[in-house]
């Protein structure tokens, strides 16, 4: 239906604007929605934080994209779901798809909602219970984290993080082949570290790398020591970085810089 797939869409979300994508799930015959950036200020102060840098994305075209849709009039007129004479008119959209897109996200948001308020719930009434199953907990965060729910990120991370640190300390714990328990904890932190709680965030990616190492993991102890201000938990993972891997440049020179 999308001629433009994969599809951005940008929402305003509290004090930013996240803009996603639209990635169809040929398996489950639906798409899905991952937030791949967030957008915060306004006008010449707005900031885009892109979430895969890697990929070397305009930065500016990504925002002026994002604001023709939060700009839209018919996209930003108020929807009564119960009353026709609120619903916009595709017709009359400055893109008709568009209007499509953002009704398709809005149940697959509900749907993700609900799954997460439900584990939520779970993981508040018995964590120990919660953790057993590593793939299960990665399976129950991706969804708060694709959708970057800051606020219940943050507030799942405080019950996860201590329940999975004790669950990964107990003799014999082992993570899964796909290092679910791991992976759990760093999109958990990545939610932390976006929401400004960076000591949280430190704690997620400190118990994930107990989970088990790899470099991406230990850079993002990395970020969250220098967004905690923390010197020495950044000396330590910059040593422990290096001990395995060779430094990406901007590591070396931030470990030359402290080593001066």
């Amino acid at each position: 239906m999308f001629d433009t797939d994969p599809s951005e869409i940008a929402l305003r979300c509290q004090d930013r604007i996240d803009v996603f994508l639209r990635l169809e799930d040929h398996s489950q015959k639906r798409a899905r929605f991952r937030c791949i950036a967030m957008i915060t200020g306004d006008g010449d102060t707005a900031d885009v934080t892109d979430f895969e840098p890697h990929l070397h994305r305009d930065a500016q075209a990504l925002m002026h994209r994002a604001q023709k849709q939060v700009q839209d009039p018919v996209l930003g007129q108020t929807l009564s779901l119960n009353d026709m004479t609120h619903w916009p008119a595709a017709i009359d959209a400055s893109n008709p798809l568009d209007v499509f897109l953002y009704l398709e996200f809005l149940r697959t948001w509900q749907v993700a909602d609900m799954a997460a308020h439900h584990m939520q719930n779970r993981l508040a009434q018995d964590p120990e219970h919660f953790t057993r199953d590593p793939s299960q907990v990665a399976a129950s965060v991706a969804p708060v984290f694709d959708f970057n729910r800051l606020d219940r990120g943050v507030a799942i991370a405080r019950i996860l993080q201590p329940a999975m640190q004790a669950r990964i300390a107990a003799p014999g714990f082992q993570d899964d082949k796909p290092g679910s328990a791991g992976y759990a904890l760093r999109m958990i932190g990545d939610l932390c570290l976006r929401a400004g709680e960076n000591l949280l965030a430190l704690a997620c990616f400190e118990t994930a790398l107990l989970a088990g190492e790899n470099p991406y993991r230990r850079r993002k102890a990395v970020e969250a020591s220098i967004a905690a201000k923390d010197p020495d938990r950044l000396s330590h993972h910059l040593r422990a970085y290096q001990a395995r891997w060779p430094l990406p440049s901007d590591l070396s020179d931030l470990a030359e810089k402290r080593a001066s």
